[in-house]
């Protein structure tokens, strides 16, 4: 059994198509934006804040187990004699290579 389908429903026009931004086709779409090259200076000056922030971060936390009493750092493992070891590199430098890949 066949419906009879008339020429006209079988026809279709194609849209008037026009320059469409596809920010309005797909609104979540962001466009690739490269990265700014960092000049040499711009690379130092990051490099030395970086290492500013880093002293000051190790700073911070020898300052806090320097107050723990003798109780409080063996609650996590450690005397008195192990705070300034921790914070010379001169006794981890096994560590610091091995960290380095070296």
């Amino acid at each position: 059994m066949s419906a009879p389908i008339a020429k006209s429903q079988m026809a279709f026009e194609l849209p008037k198509l026009s320059y469409i931004d596809t920010r309005w086709e797909e609104p979540d779409f962001q466009p690739a934006v490269e990265p700014a090259k960092e000049s040499r200076l711009a690379a130092w000056i990051a490099a030395l804040v970086e290492t500013f922030r880093a002293r000051r971060t190790r700073s911070r936390a020898f300052a806090e187990l320097s107050v723990m009493t003798d109780r409080e750092l063996f609650d996590v493992g450690m005397t008195r004699g192990d705070v300034a070891r921790i914070f010379d590199d001169r006794y981890n430098k096994d560590l610091l290579l091995r960290a380095h890949g070296f």
